[in-house]
């Protein structure tokens, strides 16, 4: 267990034989932390928390949301709260008023695409 907590410590950017829940003073761990919160788009949601916004901008429950993606209502509140956080919003209407434009800039980016462009070999 403790060769498991050391390797997550490394991998964090903490020296391995560090204790507490300090996060590192460089600036290089700071940058790797911003970076893993930025997540793997422009807006920092994934694709699943796109489609999650879509429907919750729709007007659909946590229930609804999960029935239709296969999910449970857990899992789309926990999406929704993940979306807040890493868009600093302070409340769920703050968080819908900027869905609306993230979701409506990521349409207008893909209009006339049906599909994602593929990358040629």
């Amino acid at each position: 267990m403790t060769t498991l907590l050391e390797c997550a410590r490394v991998l964090q950017g903490r020296p391995a034989g560090s204790t507490g829940g300090q996060r590192p003073a460089t600036a290089a761990g700071a940058t790797q932390v911003a970076d893993a919160n930025a997540g793997p788009t422009q807006q920092g949601l994934s694709d699943r928390e796109y489609e999650v916004a879509e429907l919750v901008l729709a007007g659909l429950t946590y229930r609804e949301i999960g029935d239709r993606l296969f999910i449970s209502a857990k899992t789309v509140e926990h999406h929704v709260a993940r979306m807040r956080n890493r868009l600093n919003c302070a409340n769920r209407a703050e968080l819908l008023a900027l869905l609306r434009t993230v979701v409506a800039d990521r349409a207008s980016n893909a209009a006339g695409q049906p599909w994602p462009q593929r990358s040629p070999r």
